[in-house]
């Protein structure tokens, strides 16, 4: 059924909705109306922006997100993100002046003042809402920071984004302040399992990998060789004598010195290659993409590094040099076969005096070649 309507109806129906709409506009409902709308597009465009930041393999991946989203929204003249990693004392730090990288950094003593507030209250405030005086945070307070923003996870509060003023602008609107604050939430959580990740893999004392991933990573880098054909080969690395110093300066002494040959060691190694504690003081490493002679290159690299390395401790320099074993990957070898080729190797390079490199070949005459140490490296 149609309904017709005279002329006279028609212009009272129109006249009947301007008022209506007059009458919602006077009275603010069109406004909040506006808002509820431009905070759905906010939550829709954050629902987006969380599912791509948890799905970033990295921490720097992470960031630059971070940063390319609130580049969208505006510039702060100050950012930092301060990470407490799960073991350790040293704060992992990434500020930012104007949205570009700057070596600044937050001291430590602010930061734990911050987390003793931050523990109590973990929600995110004002820098003037914390208790006592700026001075109170010297080198928190020379950032001119506007907001602060508690990471937390399940172990409690173990990093801070600190916001600093807007370049131009004015003031933080409110959906500013809580974009970034519920973007925070789930750069937190992403955070939080990477670290835990990182530490289930990494040994405690030296932040090198475990034995368990290096032997998934092994098996990861065998398959790929039979599939692509690339070279590859792997290392153990023994400290000579490591009884011996340790009987002679100490375990405390022993241990700085397995921190300072994981850093060497870290040095040295390219992108794809990994490096693990073995246990005690031996070490192995991967390193892919190498022949024979790139193989001896790298083992020696290593060697002279650690001879070159001194580690000061009471009042000495102390030295400590490592014996080396080679074993070059094969299509189908086990990786314990592996690894044992690679141990013959370095009992080689310990039989023939210590500090070299001994590269394994198969074989009888390989292993005759071995025993007399005619493939050991010259000190």
């Amino acid at each position: 059924m149609v309904i017709m309507l005279t002329a006279g109806q028609a212009t009272a129906s129109n006249q009947d909705v301007l008022a209506q709409y007059n009458m919602l506009s006077h009275s603010g409902a069109l406004d909040d109306l506006e808002a509820l709308r431009r905070e759905n597009r906010e939550l829709d465009m954050l629902i987006t922006d969380a599912a791509t930041l948890i799905a970033l393999p990295s921490l720097p991946a992470m960031l630059d997100f971070i940063i390319g989203r609130v580049l969208e929204h505006f510039i702060p003249e100050f950012l930092a993100f301060v990470i407490e990693p799960p073991r350790g004392t040293r704060l992992t730090q990434f500020c930012y002046r104007n949205l570009k990288p700057t070596e600044e950094v937050i001291p430590l003593d602010c930061y734990r003042k911050v987390k003793a507030f931050f523990s109590e209250k973990p929600f995110a405030t004002r820098f003037e809402a914390i208790p006592g005086d700026t001075s109170d945070y010297p080198g928190l307070a020379a950032y001119n920071p506007e907001m602060l923003f508690p990471m937390v996870g399940i172990g409690g509060l173990y990093g801070l984004v600190v916001l600093g003023r807007k370049v131009v602008g004015g003031d933080y609107t409110e959906l500013e302040r809580m974009y970034l604050d519920r973007l925070t939430r789930f750069l937190a959580v992403s955070i939080q399992n990477g670290l835990h990740h990182h530490s289930s893999i990494t040994d405690a004392k030296t932040g090198l990998y475990t034995h368990d991933f290096f032997m998934r990573r092994l098996e990861e880098e065998i398959a790929r060789m039979e599939r692509h054909g690339n070279d590859s080969c792997t290392l153990m690395l023994d400290v000579d004598h490591f009884k011996r110093f340790n009987d002679s300066y100490g375990h405390l002494a022993g241990d700085e010195v397995l921190e300072a040959m994981a850093s060497v060691l870290k040095s040295v190694m390219r992108t794809g290659d990994a490096v693990a504690r073995f246990g005690g003081e031996e070490f192995c490493v991967l390193a892919v993409d190498c022949d024979e002679t790139g193989a001896m290159e790298m083992a020696e690299r290593i060697r002279v590094a650690v001879e070159q390395l001194r580690v000061p401790h009471e009042g000495q320099d102390l030295s400590v040099t490592v014996s080396v074993g080679v074993r070059m990957l094969d299509p189908g070898i086990e990786p314990k076969q592996l690894l044992d080729d690679a141990d013959k190797a370095l009992y080689s390079s310990k039989a023939a005096g210590r500090n070299r490199s001994t590269l394994f070949r198969a074989g009888l005459l390989g292993r005759a070649m071995m025993m007399r140490g005619a493939l050991s490296s010259v000190q």
